[in-house]
């Protein structure tokens, strides 16, 4: 029997075809092996393996090899999901199986106590046919520190909530160029409970003075230029007193605190808290009925201590002459309704400034003494709040006193010469 040549040809082809493809698989087994023993440097850090189970829950196959995970050991020992879910958990596991198909994106969380603590785990599958049969082929991942950090930030809100309710403080936001104000928490009153007015989005202008509106306008206004001028919050921990309408047409004071923060788009937002304040007035409120005005009179015409009072603007509102007479004007009248910066020099002004705007903020006293200018030169200042009856600091009293050492030196060289 003679073969022919084509014959010969096509055999040796098709064994050379044959060695081909047995040495590629070989080469792709040797591959994938070696990627399967890379997972083994990472064994700790995996969290997401693959197992494939028949309909009936047996397993089939578990990828990758390598990897330490209580679950995935149990489930290669066990070789069966319904040996190792409770009956609870495994009935709940086949619901979850039949909704597949009207719920593909939802998945079947569930936690295991493997021996080595209790883990969390979030499960996804999808279907597949193979030569008749349907297997479930599902994507496990450990989600253990997920639920551990969501639990801690519900305990985190939990608690903040808790301090806020029982302080009336809150916590907001606000957008620098729309001037939308968000209550992240709302206001609670004096038992507690959430005022509805204050959750969300609100107008805030229409829920505190017109004034005290003016003034936060005022101070956000310089952080923002003080912001984007050095690009960071150099002043973060100054504050302003602000009264918001409280119950029963009540008036509550407030120590507005934030920080201003970048976002996208350079969006610039302030966010902080609102801390309540019982605050008593440390000065008394004083109608100019109460007190004689000769009293007054008298006062004001110490000749060695000045006296002057300003606005929240810093416009003299009145003086004593011996103010007066400090900066050139004979009469008190001259001086007012300007703006402090015009009567004083620029070095007392910036001296006074950082003084007096502290008192406008806290509404509290502010005393300062120490050297001044050149020389032996001594001064004694004192800012005072001037409050309406609902406390609020409209206006600040400043009074102050030079000194200079030499004078003192004189009066005691004659006294020792007596």
């Amino acid at each position: 029997m003679q073969i022919s040549v084509g014959v010969i040809i096509a055999f040796f082809f098709g064994g050379f075809l044959l060695i081909t493809a047995l040495v590629v698989s070989l080469l792709l087994m040797r591959n994938l092996l070696q990627k399967q023993k890379i997972y083994s440097n990472f064994a700790g850090y995996l969290s997401d393996f693959l197992v494939i189970v028949s309909m009936d829950g047996r397993l089939i196959d578990a990828t990758p090899t390598y990897i330490t995970d209580p679950l995935y050991e149990l489930i290669l020992r066990k070789k069966s999901f319904k040996r190792i879910f409770s009956d609870a958990e495994y009935k709940r596991f086949l619901e979850y199986v039949k909704g597949l198909d009207s719920y593909p994106d939802i998945p079947f969380v569930f936690s295991q106590d493997c021996g080595a603590g209790l883990n969390w785990y979030e499960i996804r599958a999808i279907m597949q046919k193979q030569s008749g049969d349907v297997h479930m082929i599902l994507l496990l991942k450990n989600v253990t520190i997920d639920v551990e950090s969501r639990s801690q930030r519900d305990s985190l809100k939990e608690n903040v909530d808790m301090l806020l309710q029982n302080t009336g403080d809150f916590l907001w936001s606000m957008d620098i160029d729309t001037r939308k104000f968000t209550f992240l928490s709302p206001l609670m009153d004096d038992e507690g409970r959430a005022i509805p007015r204050s959750l969300g989005v609100q107008d805030i202008r229409s829920m505190m003075p017109e004034e005290d509106y003016a003034y936060f306008d005022k101070h956000l206004n310089a952080r923002v230029v003080e912001f984007r001028a050095t690009g960071q919050n150099t002043n973060e921990n100054r504050g302003v007193k602000l009264r918001l309408n409280g119950e029963n047409g009540r008036l509550d004071w407030y120590a507005f605190c934030g920080r201003l923060y970048t976002e996208e788009n350079a969006k610039i937002v302030f966010r902080g808290s609102a801390r309540r304040l019982d605050l008593q007035l440390e000065n008394p409120i004083v109608d100019e009925g109460d007190v004689n005005e000769s009293v007054q009179s008298s006062a004001l015409a110490f000749p060695d201590i000045r006296v002057f009072w300003i606005d929240r603007d810093y416009k003299v509102c009145g003086c004593n002459q011996a103010f007066s007479l400090a900066f050139g004007k004979p009469v008190p009248k001259e001086i007012e309704g300007k703006r402090l910066l015009e009567v004083v020099r620029p070095k007392y002004f910036s001296f006074f400034h950082g003084v007096i705007s502290e008192v406008f903020e806290k509404g509290l006293s502010k005393s300062w003494k120490g050297g001044f200018g050149a020389g032996k030169r001594l001064l004694w200042f004192n800012a005072v709040p001037i409050k309406r009856a609902d406390g609020y600091t409209h206006r600040v009293l400043g009074v102050y006193m030079q000194l200079d050492e030499n004078d003192f030196n004189v009066t005691n060289k004659i006294k020792m010469e007596k």
